[in-house]
């Protein structure tokens, strides 16, 4: 049987910009219908989100009431509302990404059979956790529902192999890129170096100040966009190493400045570290740097050495003097390049919003037969 109306379910389509894959989609002659959470409060801008019904690319924007904290592992729908949305769009197929443990992921799976609907799930947790006796139940129960999963790593995959051997996975970004038809990067003087993401302890920013530390006699500047608990910290860290005058913390910013800041960058760097309780899970910020041109060095945690692939630089995480040594490398202009090429080709044949809903289709496919 064909998959003509599909309804994808998750709080990350809240934001417009990283609907690309939906949209992809719909131009590929599919009804696509993305449920949401009705309000929703960012925790890393801080503010609550207000989701409205919508129609744009061909995908309907659909808010469902309930209860939220800007929290994936608190998030519940309203039932009768959740119910409505799969009885109203009679969808082949739907596709909720949270991670199987979690309420909203057997709410959703469990009316969904309920309602004679195919689930697939995605996940995108690399980490074993310390998980309660109820989670666990949730996670198996979850899992034994779900005809097919798609893993946003191989990382993520692995467990649920090992827990369901007959279940079909797929490993698929759950995001992608649009990627530029011609070149856009314009070049610096000295190396411009840029951190996006959370100020947060395993994100190893550190690391990344210490390296530029040795790297004092070099011509370069940093820019570091993003919020969290660790700014103070590091901004007092940049003023013990002598580095502040050449850092511009630009705070956490909106998706229409990111846009603006990939052509003041020639490199990206992400110095995350694994801990017991995460590893690097997503990384989809390397994808959108090399979409953009711009080079990519990143440490082995996670999933980051799968998405950099050999278009760019993997350094051991918590390894300054290693990380010093790769800025030196590609410091040159004609040592990006050929990185900066590859980069691009990846993110176009892998990451982009194209080359996913292909394979997501093609998955959906596999499912429903």
């Amino acid at each position: 049987m064909p998959v003509q109306r599909v309804v994808v379910i998750s709080h990350v389509y809240l934001d417009a910009a990283r609907r690309g894959k939906l949209r992809a989609l719909a131009a590929r002659d599919l009804d696509v219908t993305v449920g949401v959470p009705q309000r929703w409060t960012d925790p890393a801008l801080g503010r609550p989100i207000e989701a409205r019904w919508e129609r744009q690319g061909g995908v309907e924007t659909f808010p469902i009431p309930g209860r939220t904290l800007g929290l994936a592992e608190a998030m519940r729908f309203g039932q009768r509302e959740l119910r409505s949305l799969l009885r109203d769009k009679r969808p082949d197929i739907v596709q909720i990404e949270a991670e199987p443990h979690t309420h909203v992921a057997a709410q959703v799976v469990r009316s969904a059979r309920r309602a004679g609907i195919p689930a697939v799930l995605f996940l995108d947790d690399n980490v074993q956790r310390s998980l309660s006796w109820r989670e666990r139940w949730r996670r198996r129960r979850t899992l034994e529902r779900v005809q097919g999963v798609i893993a946003g790593s191989e990382a993520a995959a692995i467990p649920v192999r090992r827990e369901r051997a007959e279940l079909p996975v797929a490993v698929i970004p759950q995001v992608g890129v649009a990627v530029a038809t011609a070149p856009e990067h314009a070049y610096h003087e000295g190396l411009a170096i840029g951190y996006l993401g959370r100020l947060v302890p395993e994100k190893g920013i550190d690391t990344l100040l210490e390296a530029l530390a040795l790297n004092r006699g070099e011509r370069w500047h940093l820019v570091v966009a993003g919020e969290g608990p660790e700014r103070v910290r590091l901004e007092r860290h940049a003023t013990q190493l002598r580095l502040a005058p050449r850092i511009r913390w630009a705070g956490a910013l909106p998706p229409d400045q990111v846009v603006r800041l990939w052509s003041e960058l020639d490199v990206l760097v992400l110095p995350s570290r694994t801990t017991s309780l995460w590893s690097e899970p997503l990384a989809h910020v390397l994808v959108d740097a090399m979409a953009h041109e711009v080079a990519v060095v990143g440490s082995d945690s996670g999933v980051i050495p799968e998405v950099i692939g050999d278009a760019g630089i993997v350094v051991p995480a918590g390894d300054a003097a290693a990380l010093a040594q790769a800025l030196r490398r590609i410091a040159p202009a004609s040592e990006r390049q050929p990185l900066i090429r590859a980069g691009r080709a990846r993110a176009m044949q892998r990451f982009s919003d194209d080359a996913i809903a292909e394979r997501t289709i093609e998955f959906w496919r596999e499912i429903v037969k």
